[in-house]
């Protein structure tokens, strides 16, 4: 931003021509609520006509009962009728920019979607909140009442100058030497509304962040006591917001007792000058007073101008914050092979390094997975285990030639199908806040009941639902805070195999869970889900000992990798893990029912 008021982003007319294209998708309505507003300003005209007829009447004495109580007829249906027609201009534009509100809404939504894991690593959940509200909010009011005031401000000052012209032009013009000035004022108060605009955005965004962080982290919050230093920071980003809307304010505080000033000065010319033509009577009393009616009428629309300035900046300002966004091209996309694939997968010398860093997170791996068959992956906190996994699935986009699933390179695929094959628990469990039912189905509404509670059969959970109140009814907690740890992992296994995956992802799923019921999972899994390709990322040796192959990463590194008994005759970093978690497992049992 320049450093001097008023020298700021100017209008920015790719984002307003956006704007009014989106207004245009809605022509007929607009087209509607226009020929209904031309109803209403026409009708507005005709009422100084009313007046100055009845005036000049009772003036020079002309005027009886009949007229009284037919000129106060006119105005009763002059005003029925704009009461009617103000209410469908209402209608169809109010009604238009609430449609062009919902389809924006979907359309950064559906972008939202689109957008690489990668993206979110980077961007703030408030800042997006903050587009989602804010900034569509003030699209739509640049959308409705922007484009109403405009066109009313337009033909309402057209309209009024010839009627002010028919009644005196010399008049006219003197009365209106003020006018311009008006215009122009809020013409130059235009750039400093648009960056204070966007500084309001920009600290409602900061706002909006810290109390989604600290609503999310509530219990850390009050685990820690913290509670004082939380409220501080909360209470600095809603200050930095009053204070920027307070800026903001002070323009428009400013520009407007300007502008009705300016107004003020040709109602007093119109006093002395017009006055004194009523006196010498060039015009009549009822022409002074429809004069001084259509001058009012100038007025608005010279005050406007600042109204429709104001909305259309925070719309087009909001506008562009929102094209910045869906103009984001995923980082991730389809390929051009299509056909479901087998659930076969290859991986030839992967290294790989998140976008934005210089770190390799994994170095040359390679192992190949049949279909039908479990992979397992051990491995210290950080060796890369999650990211593998996620290369695989294309939620970052492994470097070509590296991951083929049934022999094509995964990025070749389409992403639809490639996803499609896998049901993932991830290491972070998350529950929507709804029944245990629907989440359970949460990738497959259409599933059955009976299936829901099989497959939480399967998940050794089924048990413990039907213990609650309201049994698969019963509603989970926002993040599933209302259930154990435990619970939410299996209710999550549950989740994923509802989507009948071809792949199954485990990723330190089983970590809440005891080895006696993480031993019975495994069963029936293997049991029941046979033609599965499984894939059992953990830290417990117990999970993956039965697989048909296990890698063994250390620091983005493939160390080891084969089957439990060969990895185990190795003598290496597995073996030395296993022996470690054996001598755990006793210390345990020695220690069950004494102190130890």
């Amino acid at each position: 931003m320049a450093g001097k008021q008023g020298t700021g982003p100017k209008l920015d007319r790719s984002s307003l021509r956006n704007l009014y294209s989106r207004i245009f998708r809605h022509k007929k309505a607009l087209l509607g609520g226009i020929i209904a507003l031309v109803g209403v300003d026409g009708l507005q005209l005709m009422i100084p006509q009313v007046f100055r007829k009845l005036i000049d009447g009772l003036a020079q004495g002309t005027a009886d009962s009949s007229l009284v109580w037919k000129m106060g007829f006119s105005i009763v249906a002059i005003a029925l009728g704009m009461a009617f027609c103000r209410f469908f201009w209402r209608i169809f534009i109010v009604g238009a920019s609430r449609k062009l509100e919902k389809d924006l809404r979907a359309e950064f939504y559906s972008h939202l979607q689109k957008l690489p894991a990668q993206y979110y690593d980077k961007t703030k959940v408030g800042d997006i909140m903050a587009h989602a509200t804010n900034d569509i909010n003030a699209v739509r009011m640049a959308a409705g009442m922007a484009t109403i005031a405009s066109f009313d401000a337009i033909f309402m000052s057209l309209a009024s100058i010839v009627m002010l012209l028919l009644i005196d032009w010399r008049l006219t013009l003197i009365t209106m030497i003020p006018l311009p000035l008006i215009a122009l004022l809020v013409t130059r108060f235009g750039g400093m509304l648009h960056d204070r605009f966007e500084s309001v955005q920009k600290a409602f965004s900061g706002l909006t962040e810290k109390i989604q962080e600290s609503l999310s982290g509530i219990r850390v919050v009050k685990a820690y006591g913290d509670e004082d230093s939380e409220r501080r920071l909360l209470a600095e980003k809603a200050s930095k917001c009053v204070h920027e809307n307070i800026r903001l304010t002070r323009i428009w505080g400013f520009m407007q007792p300007l502008v009705m000033g300016l107004a003020m000065i040709s109602s007093s010319i119109l006093l002395m000058v017009g006055g004194r033509a009523v006196i010498g009577g060039s015009i009549s009393l009822g022409q002074f007073v429809a004069f001084s009616s259509y001058l009012a009428m100038l007025t608005w629309p010279m005050m406007a101008i600042g109204f429709v300035v104001n909305l259309l900046q925070r719309g087009a300002a909001s506008m562009g914050r929102l094209e910045k966004i869906m103009k984001t091209e995923p980082a991730i996309t389809d390929g051009p092979v299509d056909g479901q694939p087998e659930p076969s997968i290859e991986v030839r010398d992967l290294s790989f390094t998140y976008p934005d860093t210089d770190v390799e997170v994994l170095q040359d791996i390679s192992f190949n997975l049949p279909a039908s068959s479990t992979l397992g992956i051990v491995g210290r906190t950080g060796s890369g285990k999650t990211t593998l996994v996620e290369l695989l699935m294309r939620l970052y986009d492994p470097p070509t030639g590296t991951v083929f699933i049934d022999g094509t390179d995964v990025t070749e695929r389409k992403l639809s199908q490639v996803r499609g094959l896998f049901g993932y628990v991830p290491q972070e469990t998350f529950l929507f806040a709804m029944s245990i039912a629907d989440n359970i189905a949460f990738g497959n509404q259409s599933i059955p009941v009976e299936t829901v509670k099989h497959l939480a059969e399967l998940a050794e959970i089924g048990s413990e639902i039907e213990g609650f109140n309201e049994g698969y009814e019963t509603m989970v907690g926002e993040r599933g805070i209302t259930l154990s740890g435990g619970q939410k992992q299996r209710i999550a296994i549950a989740r994923a195999l509802a989507v009948s995956p071809s792949i199954l992802v485990l990723d330190d799923s089983l970590s809440a869970i005891d080895t006696e019921t993480e031993s019975a999972i495994l069963a029936k899994l293997k049991k029941e889900i046979s033609g599965l390709t499984n894939i059992l990322i953990a830290h417990r040796i117990s999970t993956v000992q039965h697989a048909d192959l296990i890698l063994v990463l250390d620091n983005g590194k493939l160390v080891e990798k084969g089957t439990h008994q060969s990895l185990l005759e190795q003598n290496g970093y597995y073996t030395e893990l296993y022996t470690m978690q054996q001598l755990e497992e006793e210390v345990e049992k020695r220690c069950e029912g004494s102190d130890c």
